[in-house]
């Protein structure tokens, strides 16, 4: 019987769980698009979620590829990259609501 860790540290099934993330978050990508289409009248910030939405799904793609192909160095870099773009994107939504509720409270 195989013991928890080598089941664990199986490249076949985290991969494999990495791709079951990226299909939730394009299914996340299509609801939040719904959202901002019912919103983009009033605000953008919903765009910008898809935005980062959408690169959270390219990273976990990237991150599911990378241990498919054992630890693959380029997949590994843009996945690097990936969560680069993903922070400073969470940081401009940050700022945007924190400046939303300052104009709120302003009005």
């Amino acid at each position: 019987m195989a013991d928890i860790a080598s089941i664990a540290s199986n490249n076949l099934l985290i991969s494999g769980i990495r791709a079951v993330a990226a299909v939730i978050f394009l299914v996340a990508l299509f609801y939040m698009v719904k959202i901002y289409q019912k919103t983009k009248n009033t605000t953008d910030i919903w765009l910008l979620v898809s935005f980062a939405v959408f690169t959270a799904f390219l990273i976990s793609l990237s991150n599911s590829l990378e241990w498919y192909f054992n630890m693959n160095e380029t997949l590994d870099a843009i996945g690097e990259q990936l969560n680069v773009i993903f922070s400073l994107v969470w940081i401009y939504i940050a700022f945007r609501f924190i400046s939303l509720r300052k104009a709120e409270e302003k009005a």
